[in-house]
């Protein structure tokens, strides 16, 4: 008996960013998908072609929250893509990436774990001589 991996699906938020409010969930890909989708972003990035992206990110799109401009949902799929702005559809094609590789978000700063060393509260200046009255 084998063993089957269990295929994700990404629930994409975009609280924070300029995208506040969108909700995606889009399934993950295969190792060759990845790379697949790798370079297509890196083409579109740098002003090259996006179809090759966006097609990918249609097979993969599950949902999203997206509407029009007449508060009709707009459907998950290529034309539904095609008739939104690049910098959204790149905005989700970002947020995927980072889902996929497991990248997690910064710690807050300050972080609250853990307590200043003793060693940084010791002055390092020299001490000034006394003065004599």
């Amino acid at each position: 008996m084998g063993y089957k991996p269990k295929r994700k699906i990404y629930n994409l938020d975009f609280t924070g960013t300029d995208f506040e409010g969108l909700q995606v969930s889009i399934r993950g890909l295969n190792t060759g998908q990845y790379m697949d989708l790798f370079t297509a972003k890196t083409e579109a990035e740098t002003g090259g072609e996006t179809n090759d992206l966006m097609v990918i990110m249609a097979s993969r799109l599950v949902s999203w929250n997206v509407e029009d401009d007449d508060d009709r949902p707009v459907p998950a799929t290529l034309d539904g893509i095609k008739a939104q702005d690049l910098d959204l559809n790149l905005a989700i094609v970002g947020a995927w990436t980072k889902a996929m590789a497991g990248v997690s978000d910064p710690l807050e700063l300050p972080s609250t774990d853990g307590v200043p060393s003793l060693e940084a509260s010791i002055p390092m200046d020299a001490l000034s001589p006394s003065l004599v009255s």
